[in-house]
């Protein structure tokens, strides 16, 4: 077991899937603050404004979470050889990315 690159690949797969949600507005359910409850489809306008960040937090962690657990399987010999820089190089990139996708507010 490599705990170390599981974790890397969690954070990898978790930030990759976190900004695909959020930009193809992705929410398999929606937070309602004002009612206090979620629901899986969208509620009438009285019901006030729905949060999705918490969808795209439980999508990121439940992808990150089995795509971690199946790098646990993974031989350490096969794991070292990717060295330690590289496991940071996918959240690294979506950081990046998501400057850009919301680099309208900075202008």
């Amino acid at each position: 077991m490599n705990t170390p690159f599981a974790l890397k690949v969690f954070a990898g797969v978790a930030s990759v899937v976190y900004i695909a949600a959020f930009i193809n507005g992705y929410t398999p359910f929606r937070w309602y603050p004002l009612l206090g409850e979620s629901s899986l489809g969208d509620l009438p306008r009285s019901a006030g404004p729905a949060m999705g960040w918490y969808a795209w937090v439980v999508l990121c962690a439940v992808a990150g979470a089995i795509a971690g657990a199946i790098a646990l399987f993974i031989p350490k010999g096969l794991t070292e050889r990717i060295g330690p820089t590289l496991g940071w190089v996918m959240p690294a990139l979506v950081i990046l990315y998501t400057l850009y996708y919301e680099w309208h507010w900075f202008v």
